[in-house]
C-alpha cells in the first residue's frame, strides 16, 4: 500500500514538472514566432532549472502532489490557478533579483500560467471524465460518499463499492495523525471531521459512512452534530466479515440508532452470583409486560429459573410477553390482574409462592397522571403496599421495588407516588423477614410512552418534533442496560438504602431531538418546535436526594444512596389515610396527604380537580 502511494506521488510530481517545463518552452516559442529574428529557444538551461524548481516549491506549498485527479473539481482547479499564479510572481521575482528580467519577454511572464493551467488541468479533469464514465458514476442513482475513518474497514468498502458500483467514495475523514498525508486506494486521507459540512458541499456528497470497528459514541455523536443542519445522510459500515460472505450494496446499510447514539460501554457483570442465585427458583413480575417488565422476563429465562410468573392488567402485553417465551424450558404462568386488587394477589401468591418478586408495575405517565392523582395513587402507592405486603405475608425471600429518578425532590404525581413505594419498602425492609430493594434510575431508551418513540413518529410524520424546553435534560441508558444491572442489584449488600444506577451524564432533549433528525437526512425539512413546560416537569431530574450519602457498590454502575431517616411506623397510618381519600375521590385532602407524606412535593404544581368534578366523578 506505501509502494503505491509513493509510486502515484512521484507519477503526479513527475507529470507536473514536466508540464511546468513544457508550459516554460512552449511561451518562448510561441512569443519568439512572430519574432523575425528570433533567438534560438533552449530545450534545457540553469534558468528552466530554476523555474522547475521554484514551481516546485510553490505547488508543494499548495498540496498539488496527491494524486487526486479521480476526484478533479472546481476548487481543484482553483488550486491550480493559485499554484501557477504564485509560482509565476516568484519566479518574476528571482529572475529579476538576478538579471532584472533580461533576456525575457514580458509576455512569457503572461502566457506562461495560462498554459500552464491548462496543461495542468486538461489531464486532470479528462482522466475524472474518463474515470466518471468507466464506473457510470455520472448517474445519479449512485451516492457519492465520504468515509470518516481510515484501516481495512475503509479498504475493504472502497473495494467492495469498486465491485459491485453502488457508490462513489469522494474523501476519506481521520485525524489520526498516522493518517495524515497519506491516501487509500488513491482516495485523499484527510484531518477534521468538524470539516465535513464543507466536505459535503465540496464534493456534493449523499452519504457519509463511518467506518471505523466498533466507533465508539463520541466519534458517532460529532459526526452527527457536524452534519446537523444538512440532508446528508449517515450510516455505520458492517462488520468486516460481512464483506467476506456477501458483498453489501451501499443502499442495504443500516442507519445509526439512538443507542448507537447513547453509546454507553458494557459492564462486565457478575451473572454466575445472579444465575445462582435465581436458579430453580420461582420467580414473578408485576408490569410483565412493560417495557422493564418484559425485559426483566426475558433475561430471568435466560438463569434457568424454574417459574416465571407474569402479571400485567394489559390484555395485549401479556399475551405478548407470553407468546414470545412460551415454549422455551421455563414454566411460563401468565395472570391477567390488577395489582390493587388484594384478593387476586393474595390467591396468586398462594398458588406460585415465589421466592423472588419484581414490582414494575406502575403509571408513569407524567403530565397525564397530573390529573388523575385517585388514580396514580391507588396504583402506585397502594398497589406497592398490596405487592409488599403479601412479599412479606409468604415469606418471599427479596422483593425488587422498580423506581424513578423523578421520585428525587418530586415536582410530579408520579414522583411523589413513586417516593411515597419508596418510603414504603424500606419501613418495611426494618421489620420483615422479606429483603426489600429499590432500584432507582433515569429514563429508559424506547420505552412505552417516552421521548423517543414520539419523535420517531414526529420524524415519520414529517415533523415537527416536540421539545417542551431547550433547556430540559434527562438521563437514558438502555432498557437491556437498566435489566441487567436490576438483576445485579439481587446480589449487592444495600445495608437499607436505595441501589442508584449510574445513568453517566444527562443529555439535552434538544440535542436528542437534533440528532434523531439528523439520522434521517431531513435536517432541513423536519423543524423543531418547543413547546414549554407541562405540569408536572421538570428541566433536570436527579438521581438522589442531597442528604442521601451516595457511595459505591461491588459492582460497576451501581452505587448505594443511604437515607439518614427511616420511615416510621405512622407511615402506614397516613397511607391508608390517603387510600380512603382516593377511593373516595376526595383530591384536595389527598393532596394534603401526600404532601404531608412526602415534604419535598412541590404540591403547589398540582393541578386539582374541582369540587364539582369530584361530584361528578363519583356518580361515573
Amino acid at each position: 500500500m506505501i509502494n503505491r502511494m509513493v509510486h502515484l506521488r512521484l507519477a503526479v510530481i513527475t507529470h507536473d514538472l514536466l508540464m511546468v517545463w513544457l508550459a516554460w518552452v512552449a511561451s518562448f516559442y510561441i512569443r519568439y514566432s512572430i519574432w523575425p529574428m528570433s533567438p534560438t529557444v533552449e530545450l534545457w538551461s540553469l534558468e528552466i532549472a530554476l523555474v522547475l524548481l521554484v514551481q516546485g516549491l510553490v505547488s508543494f506549498y499548495f498540496d498539488m502532489y496527491r494524486g487526486l485527479w479521480r476526484f478533479a473539481s472546481v476548487p481543484d482547479l482553483m488550486n491550480l490557478l493559485k499554484s501557477a499564479l504564485v509560482g509565476t510572481l516568484a519566479i518574476a521575482g528571482l529572475f529579476f533579483l538576478m538579471n532584472r528580467l533580461s533576456g525575457m519577454p514580458r509576455s512569457v511572464i503572461v502566457m506562461y500560467p495560462i498554459l500552464l493551467v491548462l496543461f495542468w488541468g486538461v489531464p486532470r479533469i479528462s482522466y475524472r471524465l474518463w474515470k466518471d464514465k468507466y464506473f457510470n458514476l455520472s448517474s445519479d442513482s449512485i451516492p457519492r460518499v465520504i468515509l470518516v475513518g481510515a484501516g481495512n474497514i475503509a479498504d475493504l468498502f472502497i473495494r467492495n463499492a469498486v465491485t459491485n458500483r453502488s457508490c462513489h467514495v469522494m474523501s476519506i475523514v481521520d485525524d489520526d495523525v498516522k493518517y495524515q498525508g497519506t491516501q487509500l486506494r488513491g482516495i485523499k486521507i484527510q484531518r477534521g471531521v468538524e470539516r465535513l459540512p464543507d466536505l459535503v458541499a465540496q464534493y456534493d456528497v449523499d452519504l457519509v459512512v463511518i467506518t471505523k470497528q466498533n466507533p465508539d459514541a463520541n466519534l458517532i455523536r460529532t459526526v452527527v452534530d457536524a452534519l446537523a443542519d444538512g440532508d446528508c445522510q449517515i450510516r455505520i459500515a458492517p462488520d468486516p466479515d460481512d464483506y467476506d460472505s456477501n458483498l453489501a450494496n451501499v443502499n442495504d446499510l443500516q442507519p445509526i440508532t439512538v443507542e448507537d447514539l447513547l453509546g454507553r460501554e458494557k459492564v462486565e457483570l457478575d451473572w454466575q452470583k445472579v444465575a445462582q442465585f435465581v436458579r430453580n427458583k420461582s420467580v414473578m413480575v408485576t408490569g410483565g409486560g412493560g417495557s422493564i417488565g418484559a425485559e426483566l422476563c426475558r433475561q430471568l429465562t435466560r438463569f434457568g429459573v424454574s417459574q416465571l410468573t407474569i402479571v400485567d392488567h394489559s390484555e395485549y402485553n401479556l399475551y405478548a410477553i407470553d407468546n414470545e417465551l412460551a415454549g422455551g424450558p421455563t414454566l411460563i404462568r401468565s395472570h391477567l390482574g390488577d395489582i390493587t386488587n388484594q384478593a387476586q394477589l393474595f390467591y396468586l401468591f398462594k398458588e406460585v409462592k415465589p421466592d423472588v418478586v419484581f414490582h414494575a408495575a406502575a403509571y408513569k405517565h407524567v403530565p397525564l397522571l397530573e390529573n388523575h392523582l385517585c388514580e396514580a395513587y391507588l396504583n402506585n402507592v397502594i398497589g406497592t403496599r398490596i405487592v409488599a405486603d403479601c412479599c412479606d405475608q409468604f415469606n418471599v425471600s427479596k422483593m425488587v421495588l422498580i423506581s424513578t429518578d423523578k421520585a428525587v425532590n418530586p415536582h410530579s404525581v408520579m414522583g411523589a407516588t413513586k417516593r411515597l413505594s419508596e418510603k414504603y419498602c424500606q419501613y418495611l425492609n426494618t421489620i420483615s423477614k422479606t429483603d426489600y430493594v429499590t432500584v432507582r434510575f433515569g429514563n429508559v431508551l424506547g420505552s412505552a410512552g417516552s421521548v423517543v418513540p414520539l419523535f420517531k413518529k414526529q420524524i415519520e410524520q414529517g415533523g415537527p418534533v416536540t421539545v417542551t424546553d431547550a433547556r430540559m435534560e434527562r438521563y437514558f441508558m438502555t432498557i437491556e442496560e437498566a435489566c441487567q444491572l436490576i438483576l445485579q442489584g439481587l446480589v449487592v449488600d444495600h445495608d437499607d438504602g436505595i441501589l442508584v444506577l449510574d445513568m453517566g451524564h444527562p443529555i439535552k432533549i434538544k440535542s436528542l431531538a437534533k440528532r434523531m433528525i439528523a439520522l434521517t437526512g431531513q435536517s432541513r425539512k423536519i423543524q423543531i418546535e418547543y413547546t414549554g413546560l407541562r405540569q408536572g416537569e421538570k428541566l433536570f431530574e436527579e438521581l438522589h436526594y442531597a442528604n442521601e450519602e451516595l457511595t459505591a457498590t461491588e459492582v460497576d454502575k451501581i452505587n448505594l444512596a443511604k437515607h439518614n431517616s427511616i420511615p416510621t411506623a405512622q407511615l402506614i397510618k397516613q397511607i391508608e389515610q390517603g387510600r380512603t381519600a382516593a377511593v373516595n375521590y376526595q383530591h384536595r385532602d389527598l393532596k394534603v396527604l401526600l404532601q404531608k407524606m412526602i415534604k419535598e412535593f412541590k404540591g403547589n404544581q398540582l393541578n386539582v380537580i374541582t369540587s364539582g368534578q369530584q361530584s361528578s366523578g363519583k356518580n361515573n
